[in-house]
């Protein structure tokens, strides 16, 4: 992997005073980098890393700002600012980030996006796509000591934990944002590890661990106590939370952490702006560099996603598959996950402007399958059991069961509360009712995921 130079960080004084309404908070923070960076003075490993968090935090605030209207210069700055902050956390010598370019470039989409077109192509029959999507599977997820010859091959199955339903975000379509009236609850560290042993006792050994984006509830401290406690139990934990710094994922990381979920939701970006009027995760370019962030801190497994109705599906579909070849390019030794949710029930005045028919929904997770053999193909209980059933013999390597999306859920009565949950589930079959299924289906279901590749 190539790197770059990094621009001496006083170049860019005049241009952040003539440019930056907020010069005056953040030349100090330049200037301070630039001694640092010098060898000049002296700061603990903690504070080196407060200071790079900073300069993260203050580049994607300044792409954010500049949407649509980046000078030469201001680029310049992005790069300076990426690559200062890598220094700083002491982390290995890399190009600056360039994620935002890859989902852009259509000029010359390689192979994998070339194959995902073709079985896309409404022309070609659904049953052809899906045969190879099959054929895929069956070859690169066998179940664990299948032979060779055998057809016989393995889903991993999982539960999401809900923790918190606090958020600050006004997300248009998500049922935790912020104006809605909902019963909302935080779990202790000790009322989720509860969960987490009611999860453990129904045959789970891999959680994704979910949350609300309020940060006077959910820091990095206390994911990592959850995190470290359940792997202690033999739980093996996922994230899917609020964007972290690239010094927060290492912390969650050296507690445990195997992956991270986190969808973009759409990479349209004024359709984004649009469904994320306040809070933190209005920054398009925090949450679209989040992902690499967690890399870059040794996170495993990577799994991206879009909320299916929030944009064109199919420009988003190819959006996802540009991100995911780059973190590739840069993360070779990751194991890749997708995940396309849809919506099904949106809070009161939101209608997703694009519909996505069940032979569509096939047709894009065979895509993705195509364009991606060795990835995690992902399917939550917002899908009916019929269409879930379709889709796993199909292409599907990952599944959830007996889902509860709200915090405290899975000590409550098995029916989902109509009050406070992220989004309804569909497919209300218990664990040992799913693995059953799978295995009358010729498929053998796995509770253990895979030890995650040693990364550097």
């Amino acid at each position: 992997m190539a790197t770059q130079a990094r621009p001496p960080l006083a170049s860019f004084t005049d241009w952040v005073w003539a440019t930056d309404p907020a010069a005056s908070q953040h030349l100090p923070l330049l200037e301070r980098a630039a001694e640092l960076l010098a060898g000049q003075g002296d700061a603990s490993v903690d504070r080196r890393r407060s200071l790079a968090a900073k300069l993260e935090a203050w580049r994607c605030r300044h792409l954010d700002e500049r949407f649509g209207g980046l000078a030469p210069e201001d680029r310049r700055l992005a790069d300076a600012l990426d690559l200062a902050a890598n220094e700083l956390a002491g982390g290995d010598p890399r190009p600056p980030r360039a994620a935002h370019e890859a989902i852009h470039d259509t000029s010359h989409d390689p192979g994998p996006i070339a194959e995902a077109k073709a079985a896309l192509d409404s022309d070609v029959e659904l049953d052809e796509v899906a045969r190879r999507a099959r054929r895929l599977t069956d070859e690169r997820f066998r179940a664990p000591g299948s032979p060779d010859g055998s057809a016989r091959r393995r889903m991993l199955l999982y539960a999401p934990l809900y923790l918190s339903s606090y958020c600050t975000n006004y997300c248009a379509y998500c049922g935790f944002r912020h104006p809605n009236r909902i019963e909302r609850r935080h779990l202790s560290v000790e009322e989720a590890l509860h969960e987490g042993e009611i999860l453990r006792s129904r045959g789970f050994r891999h959680i994704l661990l979910v949350a609300g984006d309020d940060p006077r509830w959910t820091t990095p401290e206390y994911y990592a106590a959850i995190i470290r406690a359940l792997v202690a139990r033999g739980i093996a934990p996922g994230i899917e939370i609020a964007p972290q710094s690239t010094d927060a994922y290492a912390e969650l990381v050296a507690a445990g952490a195997c992956g991270i979920t986190l969808y973009q939701e759409t990479y349209h970006e004024e359709l984004y702006a649009l469904y994320h009027p306040q809070g933190t995760k209005a920054s398009f370019h925090w949450r679209l560099e989040g992902i690499e962030r967690a890399a870059e801190a040794s996170m495993g497994r990577l799994g991206l996603g879009v909320l299916l109705g929030l944009a064109d599906p199919q420009e988003d579909l190819l959006a996802l598959m540009r991100h995911a070849l780059y973190l590739r390019g840069r993360f070779p030794d990751r194991r890749l996950a997708f995940s396309l949710p849809r919506i099904y029930k949106a809070p009161e005045g939101f209608q997703p402007p694009y519909r996505i028919d069940d032979e569509t929904f096939v047709r894009f997770y065979c895509a993705l399958r195509i364009a991606f053999p060795d990835a995690e193909l992902v399917l939550s209980t917002r899908e009916p059991a019929p269409l879930r059933n379709r889709l796993a013999r199909i292409c599907i390597t990952q599944m959830s069961a007996g889902s509860r999306t709200v915090p405290g859920g899975y000590e409550a009565a098995p029916t989902d509360r109509p009050c406070g949950q992220q989004f309804p589930v569909s497919d209300h079959r218990s664990p040992a009712e799913v693995a059953t299924w799978l295995q009358e289906a010729g498929i053998e279901p796995v509770w253990e995921i895979p030890q995650p590749r040693e990364v550097r």
